[in-house]
């Protein structure tokens, strides 16, 4: 679980690189801490994730979009897919495909795993407008 000294520095990477009111760490005292942090598309849209902090950062946090997601044809993004990468859902939210296995590690920030759910949120809309699956802009490698 996240530490306070950890937390204080990943605090002062965020507020380096985001507006301080654009995130908030939430029951950092419980079983269960997590950080809730706004994100803007290019395309103007807002979007809130949530990082859960549980095993943060000797494990890959998951990640969710705070709303169940759809494809362009309608369908729930509700549970693991390869082409849209996307993981089994929890609390009735997207979870995203962030870091693979093998490029974690306890030394990846909290604002690297936000570039990655950005990265994630653009294609998104991407797929939105062009039906393309997420894994036509998006590799399985990183």
């Amino acid at each position: 679980m996240i530490d306070a000294q950890r937390q204080q520095l990943e605090t002062e990477v965020l507020n380096y690189y985001l507006p301080q009111n654009s995130y908030r760490f939430m029951d950092m005292d419980t079983a269960n801490p997590y950080l809730l942090m706004a994100a803007w598309t290019n395309g103007g849209n807002v979007y809130t994730l949530r990082i859960d902090l549980k095993n943060y950062p000797e494990n890959k946090p998951e990640a969710y979009v705070t709303k169940m997601l759809r494809t362009k044809t309608g369908a729930l993004m509700d549970g693991p897919s390869a082409t849209m990468h996307t993981l089994s859902s929890h609390y009735g939210f997207t979870q995203i495909c962030h870091y693979g296995p093998a490029a974690w590690n306890f030394k990846v920030s909290l604002y690297k795993v936000f570039i990655k759910c950005r990265l994630w949120l653009e294609m998104y809309e991407l797929h939105l407008k062009t039906g393309k699956p997420m894994d036509y802009y998006l590799n399985h490698e990183s």
